[in-house]
């Protein structure tokens, strides 16, 4: 026999848990600065670099790259003794140091070779 205390038991609960999952699930999304950078190459292509810094102390540090293509990958940060370098391990790596950038992709005999060197523009505020 349902009474009307049942119910609104019943309903609480929902309601309580409900909450708790909504709460324990944005807690456990790590939270990301994104910071936009444009590099142009010495072949005067550009690329865009969108770093992905976590804030919250959890998260991966990583860059998303968008060519003109109009194609994007995303890498994550690996180890590097100077800079800053972002690779899959496979196909490509991204490293940056200061305002310079250069993308190396495997030469065909076990190794790194670098393919394009970049240096950081502005830019342009919107309007």
């Amino acid at each position: 026999m349902k009474t009307p205390y049942r119910s609104k038991f019943i309903s609480i609960s929902i309601v309580t848990i409900t909450t708790a999952i909504c709460l324990f699930s944005y807690s456990c999304t790590p939270a990301y600065e994104e910071i936009e950078v444009v590099y142009q190459a010495e072949n005067d292509q550009s690329i865009k670099a969108v770093y992905h810094n976590p804030t919250n102390g959890e998260g991966t540090f990583s860059v998303t790259l968008k060519f003109p293509s109009g194609q994007s990958v995303t890498l994550n940060q690996g180890d590097a003794a100077s800079g800053v370098r972002y690779t899959d391990d496979k196909t490509l790596v991204w490293w940056t140091k200061g305002g310079e950038a250069f993308m190396m992709k495997p030469d065909g005999k076990g190794d790194w070779e670098i393919t394009d060197r970049y240096k950081e523009i502005p830019i342009p505020p919107n309007p």
